[in-house]
């Protein structure tokens, strides 16, 4: 493909994807977040999704370090949004879950988001939505094959 075809087709992604997240960060911040970030909402979005699931494996799909991630565990450890559970077998293992509140805050910004979404979602077939995600996650996959391969 040429080199000005490759940059008109990232132009128009990148003008698509910032609006589009932009807009879902916003409703998000605005109508769902109950002081917590963005960044903490998609945390524990993965926490009421995975329970028991650990603190490397989140850094590992959010694409941070351990201490970025164990700092955000512990501010929503702070506000009562999720437990360390200890494994009773190997005390070193600490497993990550929702609180009941922190599953209300969860199911909260997942109705606002659904609400949001669909809207916009009504003006496509299924055949277009589905293209449309199947290309995003061959893209995803994409980098994330890439992305091991450079040993990150």
């Amino acid at each position: 493909m040429q080199d000005e075809k490759i940059k008109a087709f990232i132009h128009r992604y990148e003008e698509v994807y910032f609006f589009a997240a932009k807009r879902v960060t916003a409703i998000v911040t605005e109508k769902v977040l109950e002081d917590i970030t963005i960044e903490q909402y998609q945390i524990l979005r993965y926490i009421t999704m995975y329970p028991k699931c650990q603190a490397t494996w989140l850094a590992d799909i959010c694409g941070v370090n351990k201490s970025a991630i164990s700092a955000m565990i512990e501010r929503l450890v702070q506000k009562g949004l999720i437990e360390r559970i200890r494994d009773e077998k190997d005390r070193r293992n600490v497993f990550l879950q929702s609180t009941e509140k922190g599953r209300q805050v969860y199911e909260n910004g997942e109705k606002q988001i659904q609400n949001y979404v669909a809207g916009y979602l009504t003006e496509l077939s299924e055949d277009e939505i589905d293209t449309f995600l199947r290309v995003f996650e061959k893209i995803s996959a994409s980098m994330a094959e890439k992305e091991r391969g450079n040993g990150r």
